[in-house]
């Protein structure tokens, strides 16, 4: 009786700990590896390598006073604390104006695109309304790097469409993930999901598979599990290959919503042990924890079980 007890609140302590996991997941800033696997899944589809693959990943956090007029600073901010890079750092503008036909448009459109992403949030500029979008605040420069995008893509000659759709869906993953670090939710999901229809359209399904995995994992952050586990089988829809980060996250939140249903739990548990390596080394260590504690608790039910049978007690 007494060893029955001591396993069942082992078994409940283990889950307790899960539960906790899956919820604050994203606050061990897991993302250091994010950039690596969004250029991953451009360039894995045959698209040609590219300078707009380099994006600034690091950013300092921000005091209040810097964020636009009504979109105060989410809890709990997910980024690197450590200082970021100026944003004229490996950049030059581009020697045409910004008028001076598609290309022009485009080569400013990555200029205006890295500057953003290479800012933190205190050294980001101006900030406007995305209106035409989102409808949420996002750094003027930012939203201009979308508005040339666009213009140059409706004049792009049609051999060159998918490739300039593809640049044009990468620079918006990033433009998202640097909002969604920051907590600025309604702007990154709009453009993680415009990120992803663009993708899609240029025949890059690991990529668009890979933005909608990104905005699951920010959707659990943000304490939207329902809304992150329908984007969650939406990315593995797209794409099962080259995306271990989807059903590991909905591994994670099956196994949470399981309860005493013991197949959703086992087929759960199967959904993390087997989603491959992750694209972050933070995530990768958190998964495999997790398999090791899943396989430690399968191995103990059967000596559980024939204790039981046998009344012999279990000693640990």
């Amino acid at each position: 009786m007494f060893c029955s007890l001591k396993l069942f609140v082992g078994l409940a302590f283990s889950f307790v700990s899960e539960v906790d996991s899956a919820a604050g997941i994203a606050a061990r800033t897991a993302l250091s590896g994010s950039s690596a696997g969004a250029e991953g899944a451009w360039t894995g589809t045959s698209a040609r390598q590219s300078s707009t693959a380099q994006n600034g990943n690091t950013a300092a956090s921000a005091p209040a006073a810097a964020l636009p007029p009504g979109h105060a600073r989410g809890q709990g901010s997910i980024i690197d604390s450590s200082p970021s890079p100026a944003p004229e750092v490996g950049l030059q503008e581009p020697n045409v104006p910004e008028t001076d036909g598609w290309e022009a448009q485009f080569a400013w459109g990555i200029y205006y695109s890295k500057r953003a992403c290479l800012a933190s949030e205190s050294s980001a500029g101006s900030w406007t309304s995305d209106r035409g979008g989102s409808g949420a605040g996002v750094p003027r420069q930012m939203l201009r790097s979308e508005e040339l995008f666009a213009q140059a893509t409706e004049a792009v000659p049609e051999d060159k469409q998918r490739a300039k759709l593809a640049e044009r869906s990468l620079r918006l993953y990033y433009h998202a993930k640097w909002l969604a670090e920051r907590n600025h939710a309604t702007a990154a999901e709009f453009r993680y999901r415009q990120a992803s229809q663009l993708a899609r359209k240029s025949r890059r399904n690991v990529l668009a598979a890979h933005a909608l995995g990104r905005l699951g994992y920010f959707l659990m952050h943000w304490h939207r599990n329902e809304e992150a586990r329908a984007v969650l089988l939406e990315s593995r829809r797209i794409s099962a290959k080259s995306n271990p980060l989807a059903p590991y996250l909905l591994g994670l939140l099956e196994r949470q919503a399981a309860g005493s249903d013991t197949e959703r739990l086992q087929a759960a548990e199967e959904l993390i042990m087997t989603a491959g390596e992750q694209p972050s080394a933070e995530l990768e260590v958190e998964r495999k924890r997790l398999t090791e504690t899943i396989e430690y608790w399968r191995q103990a039910k059967p000596l559980s079980q024939a204790a039981s049978q046998h009344r012999m007690p279990l000693t640990w």
